[in-house]
């Protein structure tokens, strides 16, 4: 009975009570067998309990008793949460129940119940959370906030029983009739005829009928064919006002003009020229009384009441898993050649002459040396390396790339270039280009220019560095030519433009190692590399090396099709809304992993496991606003993901160093969700301190398993221990609304509380010093630093020097006997941190 005018609760997810988000227009007058509260999102709401009008606006809650009879008229578009109680509950849970009711309106609340109020906003807001989120403890979590209600409202609200509720001996009697008036609403049904179907007179029934609806018959009977009148006047955008009323049992249309205006304050049309461009976009909608709805602004509206007020350190109590590992130390264990440490990466080679962007070169390199540095780039405007002259003359200019070179083989970093993109005056169509700091992806006007532009390039280096040095250098050729926005030419237009640089460089030297195309391989179509691969074997030209390329968003799956060389996602423009339009991530935690696993395998078909591998680009998404990436969250996707890749590959370029990148506009926000590893002035993100820590491993792997790996070297043991919670299937699928500027950690799931309980055994007895570092949200997280002061817009070079020094891990050195040849190590981690021991012999 989906309009009966009594609602029968239907529980049908393990919960006693029941939790829902709707819209709503109009809900006739009708009761239940449960206590119900109304809390208001969004927009605004007249209840009528008992005859009695409330006004409900955003934020306010309103309890209604069960068996009260109460019609809701929704006045705009608005979001509600609904929560039913069933009687049952309450007297199971509460002493007495049904000697007392509730009388609850958080507007309407003195100041005396302000922060009773704000704490039942809270629970409410929790029990929608909880109910979306559905965590391993989801039924106990929501119990605990019901109860927690409960408490509330008997402290702080608990009334005399209340007047003019249904007498349960007439609900039998009242279900008859108010099911034959659904079934027969359209035709012209009289209380007469009621009347004569329950063996009753007519003044007895007018009389129990007003008593137990607060309205009389005809009055209800107007309410049910005017809610059914209003659901179709949205959906048939073509019936006329008169058919509607005809059609749902009104006399006549001024009747049913008449009941509209009395109910809803305008006339039909207008309603429907307000509310008709929303429902058009999905007809299908529902019949109920209450109306689904999207739930992503909602959750949203759901989080900020969770946000407001909420001490920063008032966090949820999280599963606690524990996890013992004995390990044997004496072993000589397998060597670890640290690929990840091969290389590191920048945007663009004119970023790499930024004072700021060098200087936090300089920073990684102390903390954290990298043997490459990987940008693209290197012939952009920006350098100044091609120019024209009046008569057309071609120049070339190699001063700011010899000034780049400089200073990272001063600080030991060796280039690693993308040879790409086209310089404009080079470029056959200097209309195409990419990022917010144009880079031009044109092929060029005449491919001579382009020979004579790479042979230079190469002879200028091998004169000023050295051929040696210039052949330990790589270069990845023009980076993902299988999306437009990089390559707006054809594949054979590619193909020959890579053929012509690959005899270029081997003319000049043989040793100099050039790439494949840096290829997404997330995007699971190998035809473009196929296609390449066969090219390179017809014209003996295949490369030195193979750079791929991660990000780990599988919803763009849909944007390519193998089949179409014009697929939707070669066509994306602007490029922009790829980068910072956030669209979700994979819900598999180890793609990575997996995504590699399948391109070594399709290398091996193509014959290519001779080859180095790199990637030289990888990040947990693509996009420079992911508000998670400036989180501890980083801390821990960073270590998992390279200890489980431990030297599965040559290199690991994460994209990318620092928030300075000039692929979008600059963000005035420091921390903005940009990709780097630095934010803005310098402050390293708990990402690039967990790189920090992988620095300081040992040469020899001991053990490795989920959450943690054992290495040891002529220093000592150590001990790296992670706790990684992957995002939650709502945000996987893009929905942000968990998430705010302040607020970056409510998007996950399998939350937990990790103690990990190892034993090293075999080590000599003896005296150590035991060191930790400890990457948490309270040390080691320049976000959770800046949200603890206030999170302020804008920062002194004083208060910039105060956020460094109060983001820095938590460090620990305390001297220990080893006895036994036994050493425990118990690390207990929150979600996302990270913590490494270093157990090192004392002299």
């Amino acid at each position: 009975m989906a309009n009966s005018i009594f609602e029968l609760l239907e529980i049908d997810d393990g919960l006693p009570f029941d939790v829902s988000l709707h819209s709503v227009n109009y809900v006739p007058s009708h009761w239940h067998n449960s206590v119900e509260i109304i809390f208001v999102l969004r927009g605004t709401l007249e209840v009528a309990i008992d005859s009695v009008n409330h006004t409900l606006k955003e934020g306010d809650v309103l309890l209604i008793n069960q068996h009260h009879v109460h019609e809701v008229i929704g006045l705009d578009m608005n979001i509600i949460a609904t929560y039913q109680i069933p009687a049952a509950y309450l007297k199971e849970h509460m002493k007495s129940a049904e000697e007392f009711s509730f009388n609850f309106q958080a507007s309407k609340a003195g100041t005396e119940s302000k922060d009773a109020v704000y704490r039942l906003r809270r629970l409410l807001a929790e029990m929608v959370q909880l109910k979306y989120k559905r965590t391993e403890t989801y039924e106990l979590d929501m119990q605990s906030a019901m109860l927690g209600v409960l408490s509330i409202l008997v402290k702080r609200f608990k009334a005399p029983p209340a007047d003019g509720a249904v007498n349960e001996r007439h609900m039998d009697r009242m279900l008859r009739i108010i099911s034959y008036i659904d079934d027969h609403y359209r035709e012209p049904i009289t209380l007469q005829s009621i009347a004569e179907r329950e063996f009753l007179s007519v003044p007895y029934l007018s009389k129990f009928f007003s008593e137990n609806i607060g309205l009389n018959f005809q009055a209800y009977l107007t309410s049910i064919r005017l809610k059914n009148a209003v659901e179709d006047l949205l959906r048939q955008e073509d019936a006329s006002i008169s058919e509607l009323a005809m059609l749902h049992g009104f006399p006549n249309a001024k009747s049913f003009y008449a009941a509209f205006k009395n109910r809803y304050h305008m006339t039909p049309n207008e309603y429907r020229k307000q509310y008709r461009p929303e429902l058009n976009e999905k007809k299908d909608r529902p019949t109920t009384n209450y109306l689904e709805f999207n739930q992503s602004s909602a959750l949203g509206i759901i989080h900020q009441y969770l946000e407001r007020g909420q001490a920063r350190f008032e966090q949820e109590v999280h599963k606690l898993e524990i996890i013992s590992r004995k390990v044997d130390a004496a072993i000589d264990g397998t060597p670890i050649r640290h690929t990840w440490r091969r290389l590191i990466t920048i945007g663009k080679a004119k970023e790499g002459l930024h004072a700021d962007v060098q200087q936090q070169l300089r920073y990684v390199q102390n903390g954290c040396p990298f043997g490459y540095l990987r940008f693209h780039g290197i012939f952009d405007d920006g350098m100044m390396v091609y120019h024209e002259g009046e008569n057309g003359q071609a120049a070339f200019n190699f001063r700011l790339i010899d000034q780049l070179f400089d200073f990272l083989l001063s600080i030991g970093l060796k280039p690693f270039v993308e040879l790409g993109f086209m310089p404009s005056a080079m470029a056959a169509d200097p209309e195409k280009s990419i990022f917010f700091r144009k880079s031009y992806t044109s092929k060029p006007k005449s491919a001579a220019l382009w020979r004579e532009l790479i042979d230079r390039f190469f002879r200028h280096c091998m004169n000023r560095f050295g051929a040696a040095e210039v052949e330990s250098w790589r270069f990845e050729f023009w980076n993902e030519p299988e999306l437009e926005a990089f390559w707006p030419g054809t594949d054979n237009e590619y193909y020959e433009l890579y053929l012509l640089t690959y005899q270029t460089m081997k003319s000049i030297s043989p040793n100099l190692r050039i790439g494949a195309p840096g290829r997404i391989i997330t995007l699971r179509s190998n035809a473009f590399s196929e296609r390449f691969y066969a090219f390179c074997r017809e014209h003996d030209c295949l490369p030195d090396f193979i750079p791929y390329h991660f990000y780990p968003h599988e919803n763009l799956e849909g944007f390519f099709n193998q089949e179409d060389d014009v697929s939707e996602l070669r066509r994306l423009e602007p490029y922009r809304i790829l980068l910072e339009q956030f669209e979700g991530v994979s819900p598999n935690p180890n793609y990575l992993r997996d995504a590699l696993t399948h391109e070594l395998h399709l290398l091996e078909q193509e014959g290519l496991t001779d080859r180095e591998v790199y990637l030289t680009e990888w990040n947990s998404t693509a996009f420079h606003r992911e508000l998670t990436n400036d989180t501890l969250y980083k801390a821990a996707y960073i270590v998992k993901n390279l200890v489980e890749n431990l030297d599965r590959i040559d290199g690991f370029g994460y994209w990318v160093l620092s928030d300075n990148i000039e692929e979008t506009s600059a963000s005035p926000a420091l921390f903005h969700g940009g990709l780097g590893l630095i934010a803005q002035y310098g402050i390293p993100k708990a990402a690039m301190y967990a790189y920090e820590l992988m620095a300081r491993l040992g040469d020899r792997l001991v053990s490795m398993d989920e959450g943690y790996i054992v290495t040891k070297n002529g220093s000592g043991y150590q001990i790296l221990c992670y706790n990684y919670c992957h995002f939650d299937d709502l945000y996987a699928l893009g929905d942000t609304s968990f998430v705010t500027p302040t607020s970056r950690y409510g998007g996950f799931k399998g939350e937990k509380t990790l103690k990990l309980e190892i034993e090293l055994q075999g080590i000599p007895d003896g005296r150590y010093v035991m060191k930790s570092r400890s990457i948490t949200r309270s040390a080691g997280s320049s976000f959770d630093a800046w949200v603890d002061m206030g999170a302020p817009e804008t920062m002194t070079e004083e208060e910039l020097h105060y956020l460094r020094a109060a983001s820095q891990p938590d460090r620990r050195m305390i001297q220990v006997e080893v006895e036994g040849r036994q050493f425990h190590c118990n690390c207990t981690l929150e979600p996302h941190a990270v913590e490494l021991v270093e157990l090192i012999p004392a002299f």
